[in-house]
């Protein structure tokens, strides 16, 4: 048996590991939450409190989005082959929680400035 040192054993090289998959997962959250927000505008109505009806609707979306993805996230963590969505989600809600705390806020001042 003469091998030559210099080819690599397939048996030996370890698969690559999986790639994060939280670009893809941050950018689906980011478009639904744009998408709800910017939708929600339309649900203004005039009056002394045009603007409670707006903010409640981006505190649903927003609280929905990291429930969803925290729930999601915890269920696939503790699976074998799909820890990393898992991961990628936890992260995408707790940044979704932050990211869209602010946005509520920016929304209701942004559509206070237009009354």
């Amino acid at each position: 048996m003469n091998e030559p040192f210099d080819q690599i054993n397939p048996e030996s090289t370890p698969p690559p590991p999986p790639k994060m998959p939280i670009g893809k997962v941050m950018g689906i959250n980011f478009g639904i939450m744009v998408v709800g927000m910017l939708l929600s505008s339309l649900a203004m109505d005039s009056g002394p409190e045009a603007g409670l009806g707006v903010a409640l609707l981006d505190t649903l979306l927003v609280l929905g989005l990291v429930g969803f993805n925290m729930l999601i996230g915890f269920a696939f963590v503790f699976t074998d082959d799909k820890k990393q969505l898992g991961g990628a989600m936890l992260i995408s809600g707790l940044v979704i929680g932050i990211v869209g705390f602010g946005s509520c806020l920016a929304h209701i001042s942004a559509l206070d400035a237009l009354r």
